[in-house]
């Protein structure tokens, strides 16, 4: 359960951040929410399995951008 929470917090962060940065930095990854929740789930986790974690996160980061 505190995992899930966990990428659904890195996600979330991931989305605040790019919207909030977009106009300030035109670089890859700080320019696509996917990207920039990706790394810093692999930041975050730091584990061959947090891989895993980071490509759920961001997923549910491109989502969430997309429907909420």
């Amino acid at each position: 359960m505190s995992l899930t929470f966990e990428i659904l917090g890195l996600a979330s962060m991931g989305v605040i951040l790019v919207r909030n940065w977009t106009y300030r930095l035109k670089v890859k990854p700080f320019t696509c929410e996917l990207c920039l929740a990706f790394w810093l789930s692999v930041l975050y986790f730091h584990s061959l399995e947090g891989v895993l974690f980071s490509f759920a996160a961001g997923m549910t980061a491109a989502i969430l951008n997309r429907y909420v």
